[in-house]
């Protein structure tokens, strides 16, 4: 018959072995919520530009473009400047007549332009840094009405609104005391957008 054998471990031992244990916890099976909210949440991407209708496939996009506008001559009670966009984005293409308003420390002022129906709009393909233009005629009623008389009643403003073609978000452009009829008679006329 086998020998039973006893074996005694002194009890400073079993201390000494039981600091050498390291206890894990066992992996929650529930997600943990620290871990979802730490995960990158996917950021919306914009919603696409929505233009009016009649545009252009590949409008250009109107946080794309710049514009400017610049005095180019003028005529029996007329005034002729240049609105001037330059497309900052990849090629695009413009048609169809732009909208200017007068504005005052962000206030519209006046009548909007009237289209120029004598002109006929075509698509006008814009290159990446290249530029479109459209004529803006203007009755030249400083510093009393001009030949508008008391039908136009003159304020002045501080620069203008220039809505791109079929956009519908404008694009404020500074010019100080610029002359306007406040009272709604119309003394803008713009034509449609062509190449330069």
């Amino acid at each position: 018959m086998p020998r039973r054998i006893s074996l005694v471990v002194p009890s400073f031992a079993v201390l000494l072995l039981a600091g050498c244990v390291t206890v894990v916890s066992p992996p929650s099976s529930s997600p943990s919520s620290s871990s979802s909210a730490s995960s990158p949440s996917a950021s919306p991407s914009p919603a696409p530009e929505q233009f009016a209708p009649g545009a252009p496939a590949n409008q250009c996009l109107t946080a794309n473009l710049s514009v400017s506008v610049q005095e180019a001559s003028a005529s029996s009670g007329h005034l002729h400047s240049l609105i001037v966009f330059t497309n900052n984005g990849p090629e695009c293409a413009l048609s169809g007549f732009p909208s200017v308003q007068v504005m005052s420390s962000g206030v519209t002022m006046g009548a909007s332009s009237e289209d120029d129906s004598s002109a006929s709009p075509t698509v006008v393909t814009v290159p990446s840094g290249g530029t479109a233009v459209a004529l803006l005629t203007s009755v030249n009623i400083d510093p009393d009405g001009g030949p508008l008389g008391d039908a136009c009643v003159v304020d002045h403003g501080s620069g203008y609104d220039v809505t791109p073609p079929h956009s519908l978000s404008p694009i404020s452009v500074d010019d100080d005391n610029l002359a306007a009829c406040s009272n709604g008679a119309v003394w803008m006329t713009v034509g449609p957008v062509t190449a330069p």
